[in-house]
């Protein structure tokens, strides 16, 4: 399947009711933009946050949560005084 869109001056397109329709698109998904060679692949993100959940290794276990959330609260005060 070939189809044509064209690009704005903001770098918006719209993708073409055919494909949003193949792929079962709705309003709100979100889409994975890759470059492979020559070529721009655009994939639908399928699934929740909690889909991913524990999918990347922690640095270090076991995880020290209590000392993750005051280095969190620092860095986004530090953030605000700024």
């Amino acid at each position: 399947m070939v189809t044509r869109s064209t690009l704005t001056s903001k770098g918006q397109t719209t993708i073409p009711n055919e494909i949003r329709k193949k792929m079962d698109l709705k309003p709100g998904d979100g889409l994975v933009y890759s470059i492979e060679g020559e070529r721009i692949v655009i994939r639908p993100v399928k699934g929740t946050l909690l889909d991913a959940y524990a999918s990347v290794k922690p640095k270090r276990r076991p995880e020290d949560f209590p000392a993750l959330r005051r280095q969190t609260r620092k860095k986004r005060a530090g953030k605000i005084r700024s």
